[in-house]
């Protein structure tokens, strides 16, 4: 599982545009690319029950790690407003599964 993990992040880094720096996520906008399974992350695969919010948290890590990697030269501050964005995000999308019928 490791080795799809790290090959799904190097396939959403490889399609990010590294040079727009500086743009803080929507939680919203970001809650909504969560439950549409972007990017891809071997939960997906995973048939069982709690294979969604597994996909969240794999989505999540992903995006919080290519944030840091592409806003790296801004100040600490912007860093963590922008991941505190991706964790409330997260946590939107797992509140929408919550609703969701099985």
């Amino acid at each position: 599982m490791n080795d799809t993990f790290v090959k799904a992040y190097h396939d959403f880094r490889n399609s990010v545009d590294l040079d727009k720096r500086g743009v803080l996520p929507d939680p919203n906008n970001l809650a909504m690319y969560l439950l549409m399974g972007v990017p891809r992350v071997p939960a997906d695969e995973d048939p069982s029950e709690d294979a969604p919010y597994i996909a969240i948290e794999q989505r999540v890590t992903i995006l919080k790690a290519v944030f840091v990697e592409v806003n790296r030269d801004d100040t600490e501050a912007f860093l963590d407003e922008g991941l505190q964005m991706y964790d409330r995000a997260g946590k939107m999308a797992k509140s929408l599964l919550d609703l969701t019928p099985s």
